[in-house]
């Protein structure tokens, strides 16, 4: 397990010292993502989890939610759809998961 002085943790795997293939990443604040890595970055498909209780799984690129992907709120409100640098954007559903 890497630790960085932010509080930072990684366990997983490493190709040529480089964050590669799957791995956990847990922040100091709690958040965490499970998932893939490539080049030392989040890229590919995983879990996101934030301390508030949201939550994404989905497709990754550059650290960032890009491509298709689900997120939950805490208040059980749902968007599935496309996600372009972090942000809704594009075709997708606004739901709320307690059957509303």
């Amino acid at each position: 397990m890497e630790s960085w002085p932010d509080g930072a943790k990684y366990e997983g795997d490493y190709i040529d010292g480089k964050k590669e293939g799957k791995g956990k990443l847990t922040f100091a604040d709690g958040s965490y993502y499970e998932g893939e890595f490539k080049q030392n970055e989040i890229c590919g498909y995983g879990k996101y989890y934030w301390p508030d209780g949201k939550q994404y799984e989905g497709e990754w690129s550059h650290n960032k939610m890009h491509g298709e992907g689900t997120l939950i709120w805490k208040d059980k409100k749902k968007y599935q759809g496309a996600f372009v640098n972090d942000k809704r954007e594009g075709r997708g559903t606004f739901s709320w998961t307690d059957g509303r």
